[in-house]
């Protein structure tokens, strides 16, 4: 039995009799809110690293250290990893979204692709906190310039488990940037049977359209800068409406709002899984 977990921000992980394996994990407090702590990663063994900005980056190399996991990232961020944070080459393995690369650790295959992120221009956020003097704001833009990878590609990652199930993490893709004709190249590409897909701002129809080209089973939706976004001042629509949205347009499928703490447990004879807590 596989079980996933969600830890909030875009932090969740995979769990099997093979080991964890984590996609971006955070725990630190951050724009006033803090679910888990270090020790609930402690059984992490692989580290997916999905972009560099830093609610997804910082604690990677504090968990990678206290816990030996492989990290598996683009080059630029095992570069970052290994020059700027002295996590030693041996603990990584680069894949290159840019090449759809396919790579295999005990218990997992995992391939890469790329997804484009919604618009953020980190110098003109860093003028305007300064210019309103909103000193949160200033140290996130100054933090994410200094501190993380921020000019890495964005990852999105397919794994497949030994028992033939798949699991698609897609992250922030689903916005207005990403074509129909790039989500159904991936879909073509792909076979999914969990997809766990961000929901953030207005981008419903984003997801939806998302959901259309991928074709999965059962779709996990999590809000991946719910405190950030209110630190900035922006607002989501309900998450209810997101989930409303694709049950409608796809009865059959399983759809969860994912809270933190929030435990699904799957099967490949079963996909849709047993809730357990949300």
């Amino acid at each position: 039995m596989t079980k996933l977990r969600y830890f909030g921000w875009s932090a969740l992980s995979i769990e099997t009799p093979a080991g964890a394996l984590f996609f971006d994990p955070f725990f630190r407090p951050y724009c006033g809110a803090e679910w888990f702590h270090l020790a609930d990663f402690k059984h992490a063994k692989y580290i997916c690293v999905t972009h560099g900005h830093e609610e997804h980056f910082l604690d990677v190399p504090v968990i990678a250290r206290e816990t030996g996991a492989t990290v598996i990232g683009s080059p630029s961020v095992c570069s970052f990893l290994k020059w700027r944070r002295g996590i030693p080459e041996s603990q990584m393995r680069t894949i290159d979204p840019k090449r759809f690369q396919t790579i295999s650790v005990p218990g997992f295959t995992i391939s890469a692709f790329r997804w484009k992120h919604r618009d953020i221009n980190l110098p003109r956020a860093l003028s305007r906190a300064l210019f309103h003097g909103n000193a949160t704001q200033l140290s996130w833009a100054w933090s994410s310039a200094t501190r993380a990878p921020f000019y890495s590609p964005y990852t999105g990652f397919h794994v497949t488990l030994p028992d033939g199930l798949t699991v698609l993490n897609y992250n922030e893709g689903f916005n207005t940037k990403m074509t129909d004709s790039e989500i159904g190249d991936l879909g073509t590409r792909h076979r999914t049977d969990v997809l766990l897909a961000g929901m953030q701002l207005n981008f419903i129809d984003d997801v939806v359209r998302g959901v259309a080209a991928l074709k999965p089973k059962v779709v996990v939706l999590y809000p991946p800068h719910e405190y950030f976004h209110a630190m900035m001042g922006a607002t989501s629509e309900p998450w209810p409406a997101f989930a409303d949205a694709v049950r409608a347009r796809f009865p059959s499928i399983d759809v969860h709002i994912a809270a933190p703490g929030f435990e699904l447990s799957l099967s490949a004879d079963d996909p849709s899984g047993k809730l357990k807590a949300a």
